[in-house]
């Protein structure tokens, strides 16, 4: 029995120690250490899945794919399906909600504030939210239909936010209210000058859209001048803002087809010619920056908390305040291999970079200082592509999600306190 007391006693001591030593050392997990994985699969059953899309809002990460098979329903057994199942996950890789619309997809959907707007084969679209919960024991993890409605032409892809969801299709713009799927308005073409619209970007109540010639009969034109952008074959590309109610309130002159176009709260900031213009209200642009990288092959990346966008092209990072209109810091000693993902605190990659080799994870702060980097995960190497969720870095590769922490922590370990 003395025997007995005296183990307990030292096993208690001894897990005092630790606890202490572990308490001392003030260990946090730190950026890039892996903090959980999960196998997305298939669907039980034989589906074949022809086209999926994943894409993420602030929180949620979305797997919406098409499927075409047998599955197994809970309580049904085997059934034959051809539909598209929308997957979500939290920043934790919990599954907190799924389920299926009514036929395939077909174009480009889109996610946000927690909702998936879905383009169907059938020639409608349909929004798609997690079910609410019933009491404080059910989490709500089925899928509700919050709205559908009637959409359909030629090359149809969404674009959204909390309040807005925009629609392109081959002859014109479509806008729906995010909360009831009324339609806002449905522009055609001619609402453009003859111009088909081949980019969007959706925020604070306006649809912003860029106008080209491009596909369009314009070497045909008559060279009577329109709206804006010249005459006939010659005309310039137009960025068009438009409120929720339709009314096209900006016809802006591009002096070239844009690489690409983003909004930050109210303003439209458009990438052209390796510069970077921001339109408010009028036709003139507000601010010009510009750039050291191209704007033709760029990733931008807006963060509206701290209204700046950043903008990686060919092995420069550069960080713009599109409140103030200027360029912050430029770095070139950084490449990614994929689009880095940005938020607040910082922008993150795979990469090389100060310290870090082939396809590590890297970190800079928003004041463009190295923050942290850790090389790649050996069951994962260089594999998948990056997003970012909530305070997590995921990673998809081969079905598999992979979440990796964002903040940096003090990687001291028991034995460098005892």
């Amino acid at each position: 029995m003395t025997d007995s007391v005296s183990r307990r006693r030292l096993l208690a001591s001894t897990g005092t120690v630790l606890a202490t030593g572990l308490a001392g050392c003030g260990y946090q997990p730190a950026g890039g250490e892996l903090d959980w994985r999960d196998d997305a699969g298939g669907s039980p059953g034989f589906t074949r899945t022809s086209d999926e899309r994943w894409l993420v809002d602030d929180a949620s990460l979305f797997r919406i794919r098409n499927r075409n098979g047998r599955v197994v329903e809970h309580g049904t057994g085997f059934v034959e399906v051809e539909d598209a199942y929308v997957t979500v996950y939290d920043s934790k890789g919990t599954r907190i909600w799924s389920g299926a619309a009514e036929t395939q997809y077909a174009g480009e959907p889109a996610v946000a504030d927690g909702r998936a707007y879905v383009p169907l084969e059938d020639g409608r679209v349909t929004a798609l939210e997690r079910e609410p919960a019933t009491d404080e024991w059910d989490a709500g993890t089925d899928v509700r239909r919050r709205w559908r409605t009637d959409w359909d032409g030629a090359d149809r892809s969404l674009i959204a936010d909390d309040a807005l969801v925009a629609g392109v299709h081959a002859d014109g713009l479509v806008a729906f209210d995010a909360d009831d799927g009324a339609t806002r308005f449905d522009l055609g073409r001619e609402a453009f000058g003859g111009r088909r619209i081949v980019d969007v970007a959706v925020g604070s109540g306006r649809v912003w859209a860029i106008g080209t010639d491009e596909g369009t009969d314009a070497d045909e034109s008559d060279g009577t001048n329109d709206d804006a952008g010249g005459t006939g074959a010659d005309r310039e590309p137009v960025l068009y803002g438009v409120t929720a109610d339709g009314d096209v309130r900006t016809a802006a002159s591009i002096p070239a087809p844009p690489g690409w176009l983003e909004t930050s709260g109210s303003t439209a900031v458009v990438g052209v010619d390796d510069e970077i213009l921001a339109f408010f209200d009028g036709d003139d642009p507000a601010f010009v920056v510009e750039l050291e990288g191209p704007t033709a092959r760029a990733t931008p990346l807006v963060v509206e908390e701290r209204d700046r966008l950043y903008h990686y092209a060919d092995g420069t990072l550069e960080a713009v305040d599109v409140d103030e209109g200027r360029r912050v810091w430029s770095r070139d000693d950084y490449s990614f291999r994929e689009p880095p993902v940005a938020d607040a605190d910082g922008v993150y990659g795979r990469g090389t970079g100060p310290g870090a080799t082939d396809c590590g994870l890297v970190a800079i702060t928003h004041e463009g200082e190295p923050w942290w980097h850790v090389p790649p995960l050996e069951e994962l190497g260089c594999a998948g592509d990056l997003r970012l969720v909530g305070d997590r870095l995921v990673v998809i590769a081969d079905g598999t999600l992979y979440g990796f922490r964002r903040r940096p922590g003090r990687r001291y370990t028991i034995a460098h306190r005892l």
